[in-house]
């Protein structure tokens, strides 16, 4: 084994120098025995370990390429290149916020040094700061202004951005430069079809997918893709197939098996519903993201014991995870099986003591088993991790009211938070039933599923698969105009509290944070509920059946504070509103809401949305 002294400083630079142009080549056999050689001397230089590093992580070997790197950089903090490559490896790691450090160490070194900060905002991105992933890939082209992929990078973030119109602009430009890369090229063009498919394009849309997969076939995302668009041109079949094209060219891809088997269950075939599960389960027996995905449908559906076998498996395949033991504990919770369930959720909350939504489940379950004063400990703990956490709050809501704090009357008051209007008539329209009528005529074609997709509230209806304010719909556009007049008067009526919920958020300006059309029918209802993204959320009622006008039976009414189990509450419906054409209802996300069932041959049609407060 040659030793320090038997190779030259010379030849260590020669034999880094090849090496490197080894591994740009991709062979990485013949730059290891150049670099094994290297690594034979007593002392082996920040370079050596550096280009270690890149051999390691060509190799998939990530633990030893992070060590390489780091051991480098040990020798040489200076090297912003080390610092680049170092972070690229943390986020394929998942590791966001050690990949961002890095990256901002790189462009601390070097602040012209445009791969990182092209490579911090993909970092930042897959943290969830979109935001500042944009300023990064700006950063980027500033730097280097025909940068074809930091071009690509902020179009695709301005999507997240949900601002598709200037990403569209920007891959129209970058196409026109005339890319040579097909890759390169199938990129952009599936970005562009993601833009235009938010602009509600989607038959152009459909065009730049299909041409991005005549470039590159296997293509995953743009199958995917396809499916979500042939879905909103209610194409049913062809988006199943485009899915399970999606499943066959990455049968990992969680994403599609979810959308999948949700259209599969909107459609009422269940023989077809979970059995992608099964199918990538024979080839994958050791994933256990296949049995949790597959668990929480069942679950869902209300099959306790397959949930549970399934959850199970998901709890040997995935050791680390909570989310096995969280399912586990409320499906003991729901059979009353309490001790068992306080088991699973010790479990959970043991291995991220700061998981707010395993500490509001825990909560959940300990008001089922009447321990009101347990409850009322777990939801804290939720609450000092998400203090917004709407879903937390409902709960911690239960909790106050079953120990009999006069708090929980000031965070749910019935009477001032739950507010009613009557909508005026758009324009063009002399009255608010005529523009109902129409209305109602329009979201005939957008309910077109057999019944309610597996995680939605309703029962006995269905409910339009996108978001309606903001995205085209005209009718809906003149609705909005009134709709916004009442959430503005309903702020101003907001008292100021910093310690309330609901008041210490109040902000006259907010945005739309979703919205939607649910359609009831004979025997439909919504299941207690609250609104987990919102601030303040909604019923617009489109049309009303008969049903409604029994003041003595309620059928169809909205009620409130009931939740959606049981835990000893008397009374627990404290306030129910009478529907009728035209009535707009604005209350908390936080507050416990569903509706009595009805019966009638005459649909139920609402349209409903959360607010946020803008930017936040």
């Amino acid at each position: 084994m040659e030793t320090a002294s038997a190779i030259a400083g010379k030849e260590v630079s020669l034999l880094q120098q090849e090496a490197l142009a080894l591994l740009n080549r991709g062979d990485t056999a013949a730059a290891e025995a150049n670099l094994s050689r290297l690594m034979a001397n007593a002392a082996p230089s920040a370079d050596t370990l550096q280009l270690m590093g890149l051999l390691r992580r060509m190799q998939g070997r990530n633990e030893e390429a992070e060590d390489f790197y780091r051991r480098s950089l040990v020798l040489d903090p200076g090297q912003p290149n080390v610092h680049h490559n170092l972070g690229n490896l943390l986020k394929s790691l998942g590791r966001y916020d050690e990949a961002i450090a890095e990256q901002r160490e790189a462009i601390r070194l070097k602040p012209n040094y445009a791969e990182a900060h092209l490579n911090l905002g993909l970092a930042l991105a897959a943290a969830g700061d979109h935001a500042a992933a944009e300023k990064s890939c700006r950063d980027a082209l500033r730097l280097q202004p025909n940068y074809l992929l930091a071009k690509q990078s902020l179009a695709a973030e301005l999507n997240e951005l949900r601002r598709p119109k200037e990403a569209e602009q920007i891959l129209r430009q970058t196409l026109a430069l005339g890319a040579r890369d097909e890759r390169q090229i199938a990129a952009l063009e599936h970005n562009l079809g993601l833009s235009l498919k938010m602009q509600r394009r989607y038959a152009e849309a459909l065009r730049f997918f299909d041409s991005a997969q005549v470039r590159v076939p296997d293509m995953p995302a743009a199958d995917y893709n396809r499916g979500n668009t042939l879905q909103q041109l209610g194409r049913h079949a062809e988006a199943i197939g485009s899915y399970r094209r999606a499943i066959a060219r990455n049968p990992l891809d969680m994403v599609a098996h979810r959308d999948l088997n949700q259209l599969l269950y909107r459609l009422g075939d269940d023989n077809a519903f979970l059995k992608s599960y099964d199918e990538v389960a024979a080839l994958y027996p050791d994933e256990g993201a296949l049995p949790m995905q597959k668990g929480d449908f069942l679950f869902l559906k209300g099959n306790d014991t397959a949930a549970r076998e399934a959850f199970e498996r998901a709890a040997r395949l995935l050791p680390k995870s909570v989310m096995p033991h969280d399912g586990l504990a409320l499906i003991f919770a729901r059979s009353g099986q309490f001790d068992d369930a306080v088991r699973e959720h010790e479990i959970a909350v043991g291995m991220e003591p700061q998981n707010a939504h395993a500490w509001r489940n825990y909560a959940e379950t300990l008001l089922r088993a009447g321990d009101a004063k347990g409850a009322l400990s777990a939801a804290e703990k939720s609450l000092a991790i998400q203090p917004l956490n709407q879903s937390t709050l409902a709960i911690w809501g239960i909790a106050l009211r079953l120990a009999g704090d006069p708090l929980e009357e000031r965070i749910n008051d019935y009477t001032e938070l739950v507010r009613v209007y009557d909508i005026a008539p758009p324009d063009g329209y002399a009255d608010i039933d005529s523009f109902n009528r129409d209305l109602n005529l329009y979201l005939d074609r957008l309910h077109g599923d057999t019944r309610e997709a597996i995680d939605q509230t309703l029962r006995n209806g269905t409910q339009t698969f996108d978001n309606l304010i903001g995205t085209g719909h005209a009718p809906v556009e003149l609705l909005r105009a009134r709709i916004d007049t009442a959430i503005a008067d309903y702020i101003a009526h907001l008292a100021e509290d910093a310690d309330h919920p609901l008041l210490k958020r109040k902000n006259a300006q907010f945005e739309y944070a979703a919205s939607w059309s649910a359609r009831l029918h004979d025997c439909g209802f919504h299941t207690n509920h609250v609104h987990s993204k919102g601030w303040i959320s909604s019923a617009y009622y489109v049309a009303v059946p008969d049903a409604v006008e029994s003041a003595a039976a309620k059928e169809g009414w909205l009620k409130f504070g009931e939740p959606n189990f049981d835990c000893g509450l008397k009374d627990p419906i404290r306030r129910a509103v009478q529907p009728r054409s035209g009535l707009l209802v604005l209350f908390p996300s936080y507050m416990w809401h569903g509706t009595v069932p009805f019966r009638s041959q005459q649909a139920r049609t609402t349209i409903a949305f959360d607010v946020t407060p803008q930017g936040r």
